[in-house]
């Protein structure tokens, strides 16, 4: 008996439970400058970006305070060994298994803190996580921009489209490092070629500076290849120790009417990632990254996780500078 009131009392605080921290308002807000999205849209998920687990990094049922009272009456019952945590409730990622799913926009909420800074948080109504038996969450809150460059979210669309009606959609399906090496990636853009192309020297030569030393090759109006290296890159840990070293990469982006296709090699010739020293510390080439069975290596996780954000990161910020 005592355990079924204390349960009913539970769900009934679920707005405690389930509140979003900051301001919230409707809507719309414009991500990466370009991309509007509205109340009411729908977010297509894809894998969860979280190395160690597989769950979702950027879409989360927020940490929450408990009232006192209620907080008093979970200390009561609870025993030390439950689990559950009487001083609040933890944040909450979404786990793995949500992969794929589509879930729809409420609304959206502004927050601010010294720490963080300014955010703007999409708000989900879903009634699908449980914390413990019987206890859901309502509302999962979605940082947009990293979710969309990390490819938790795939897509975003307006309800109800027809098959050839426009969509919001995410700027393009980010760079993954897999079995087969490292895909193209096209990206549609209503620009002529010779226009793509100016834009595109333009955003190289404002981007890399002359203290980055990075080495930029156009071919008018066909292509540009830029040599350099990400500075620092997490690749490994060893006895304890992390470690870091530069990371070489070709970025190339080749032009046609309304179209880019950009293609990334990392490493040198070989793949190899070398030290200060010239001596070859990591490798970035398929058979070194994966097994026979097409699963990434332990020692190769983190690697990949960093090296797909240098490539995503970069091309985001040259699409956006096309789209402007």
């Amino acid at each position: 008996m005592k355990k079924t009131w204390i349960m009913g009392l539970l769900i009934l605080s679920n707005s405690v439970f389930g509140q979003i921290p900051g301001k919230s308002f409707d809507g719309p807000i414009v991500v990466f400058d370009t991309l509007t999205i509205n109340k009411g849209d729908i977010i297509y998920l894809g894998n969860g970006s979280d190395l160690e687990t597989g769950n979702f990094k950027y879409l989360y049922a927020p940490k929450n305070k408990t009232i006192p009272i209620v907080k008093d009456i979970i200390s009561g019952f609870f025993s030390e060994n439950s689990g559950f945590d009487s001083k609040a409730i933890p944040q909450q990622h979404l786990d793995e298994d949500f992969a794929g799913k589509q879930l729809v926009i409420e609304s959206f909420s502004k927050i601010s803190s010294k720490k963080a800074g300014k955010k703007i948080l999409g708000v989900i109504a879903n009634k699908d996580i449980q914390f413990i038996d019987g206890i859901y969450f309502n509302d999962v809150v979605v940082e947009f921009e990293p979710a969309l460059r990390s490819g938790e979210i795939i897509k975003i669309s307006a309800p109800g489209l027809a098959e050839n009606a426009p969509e919001v959609e995410m700027l393009f399906s980010p760079f993954v490092i897999t079995p087969n090496g490292i895909e193209p990636v096209i990206v549609a853009i209503n620009s002529s070629k010779n226009e793509l192309y100016n834009k595109a020297v333009g955003w190289a030569n404002s981007y890399y500076t002359p203290q980055n030393q990075a080495t930029i090759i156009p071919v008018p109006n066909e292509k540009i290849d830029i040599y350099d290296f990400a500075e620092n890159v997490h690749f490994g840990t060893m006895l304890g120790t992390e470690l870091y070293a530069d990371l070489p990469y070709l970025f190339s982006v080749n032009f046609t009417d309304g179209e880019i296709r950009m293609t990334f090699t990392l490493g040198d010739e070989n793949g190899d990632i070398t030290d200060e020293n010239g001596e070859v510390i990591a490798n970035t080439s398929p058979s070194h990254m994966f097994n026979k069975n097409g699963e990434v290596l332990k020692m190769s996780k983190i690697l990949k996780v960093e090296a797909e954000k240098t490539m995503n990161e970069l091309s985001y910020a040259m699409v956006v500078y096309l789209l402007k």
